[in-house]
């Protein structure tokens, strides 16, 4: 585990000053990238999808904690934060959304895979962790507004996030890690049988993100809206 690792947690604190919001997500990954880097050369994928699964919970939390202690300072400086919240707090509140309609976010979703597949191998893993960056703080924007308005801090941290995007998000690490290693292996496909499963898996994870997302969404709207009071 890399000593750096658990000053993810406040990596967030840079939304409150000048230049933050792009530097978040730039400088992210700074925390996490020797030690991930080392265990994809070695192609200890379980290591790298733990460091990683870590990292995005730490960086999680740490824009949770912002959100609840400085409101002010996270609405600026968390890119696309307060866009994403006002949609999905307008689905909590009203059931209309992207999130209940599979013609409109599975278009979304294979555009964010795309494009991170195509950062992860051309950079050896970095500027995918740049944009891993990106999508956690912004969901984690929400996450930590819907605790706050819902008066139930911790409660609501852990159920705004939602099943599918945790589902998500395990996928993407492990996807990250696997794509990373062509460029630190200097080999256009590098991978063994077993790391093609692994890939399997991954994708997997990622159509059971969309099968939850797209039978479940409206009901768990509708618990977040109780839940919260809204």
């Amino acid at each position: 585990m890399s000593w750096l690792l658990p000053l993810t947690l406040l990596l967030p604190l840079l939304a409150v000053v000048p230049g933050g919001a792009w530097a978040l997500p730039l400088l992210a990954p700074l925390t996490l990238w020797l030690a991930f880097r080392e265990r994809v050369r070695a192609q200890d994928y379980l290591g790298a999808w733990t460091l990683g699964m870590a990292w995005a919970v730490l960086l999680s939390a740490g824009v949770i904690l912002t959100v609840l202690w400085w409101p002010e300072a996270a609405r600026g400086g968390i890119l696309h934060g307060e866009a994403y919240r006002q949609e999905m707090l307008g689905w909590i509140r009203t059931g209309v959304a992207p999130e209940n309609s599979p013609r409109l976010f599975i278009p979304q979703h294979l555009l964010h895979l795309g494009v991170f597949l195509l950062l992860t191998w051309a950079s050896g893993g970095y500027l995918g962790l740049v944009l891993g960056a990106f999508l956690v703080a912004y969901m984690s924007y929400f996450v930590g507004s819907y605790a706050a308005a819902s008066g139930h801090p911790f409660l609501g941290s852990v159920l705004a996030w939602v099943p599918w995007s945790v589902v998500r998000v395990c996928a993407f690490v492990l996807l990250g890690a696997l794509f990373s290693r062509p460029l630190l292996a200097r080999r256009l496909w590098p991978f063994e049988r077993w790391e093609v499963r692994l890939m399997a898996l991954a994708f997997a994870g990622l159509l059971v993100d969309i099968l939850v997302k797209a039978f479940f969404a409206p009901s768990y709207g509708l618990f977040l809206r109780q839940l919260g009071g809204m």
